[in-house]
């Protein structure tokens, strides 16, 4: 059976933006994405319609200015007639580097984006889906478990603030009387070009031993978001977290790792797994 609901996914012109909407799109919905600019996000629209059938949209601007994320909502709205689930997926990675080493538009850019951009998408949700309700999904990563990796600290204080903000959030909804229910989806190691890019940054030793760990948690978009979108469809309960690399996959896999030999990344760029 086809599910009609209508989604809006911000970040969706690329990684697993792009993929959850043309799973959810196969899957009868119809989609928004969004991007900084409109000429990509109309492109990527195009070629997710094409591959799924279905109709979806696309809209340009910054998640993490106010101004944009209500007009895009609007645009949201008019396109398909409502929003039924939001996702607040769009993100930007840091340069590697120790925070004093950093420019500090750099460090705004990044909390702009990854957690200012969140509270705004959940102010806009709020408001396009009222009294009727929905989902609002919010996107964790490294940082949101309170594990610390040097040279990730800004990325990683912005992904430990989703954390608790998708849980204030939860609470607060149903404390309100919103409709509104609030989940998280924890995606795991995705190979990306933001992966790539940031081994690109490190010395030849570190690169191959990342490579490495890579090859036995990392996983392409398009895997995970297979698996994440029936279940985000599926979704009933408030306040769940879909998590795809849970602690039992994780000991699985590095027990198994001399067998499964598993090639998800390559240093010159990702390959099939």
């Amino acid at each position: 059976m086809s599910d009609h609901r209508r989604v809006f996914i911000s970040g969706g012109t690329r990684g697993l933006g792009r993929c959850l909407a043309l799973e959810l799109s196969k899957a009868g919905a119809r989609v928004f994405i969004t991007g900084r600019a409109l000429e990509a996000a109309r492109a990527a629209a195009i070629e997710i319609s094409a591959l799924s059938g279905s109709s979806v949209f696309a809209g340009g601007g910054d998640s993490g200015v106010w101004e944009d994320v209500a007009r895009l909502s609007g645009e949201a709205v008019a396109a398909m007639g409502g929003i039924d689930i939001w996702i607040a997926n769009a993100g930007v990675n840091q340069a590697p580097g120790l925070v004093w080493e950093l420019e500090g538009g750099d460090m705004e850019g990044v909390l702009r984006t990854d957690l200012l951009g969140p509270m705004l998408a959940a102010k806009a949700a709020f408001a396009a889906m009222g009294a009727a309700g929905g989902w609002l999904w919010f996107v964790e990563g490294h940082g949101s478990d309170g594990r610390v990796r040097p040279g990730l600290s800004v990325y990683g204080t912005a992904k430990r603030g989703i954390a608790y903000l998708w849980r204030a959030l939860a609470i607060e909804a149903r404390g309100s009387g919103s409709m509104l229910k609030v989940g998280a989806i924890s995606p795991g190691i995705m190979i990306t070009d933001f992966v790539m890019q940031s081994l690109a940054a490190q010395d030849v030793e570190r690169r191959a031993k990342t490579v490495a760990v890579f090859n036995i948690l990392g996983d392409r978009p398009e895997t995970v978001a297979a698996w994440l979108a029936p279940r985000l469809l599926a979704a009933r309960r408030s306040g769940v977290r879909l998590a795809w690399l849970t602690g039992a996959k994780i000991m699985g896999r590095f027990m198994f790792a001399g067998m499964m030999r598993r090639r998800v990344v390559e240093e010159q760029g990702p390959l099939s797994s």
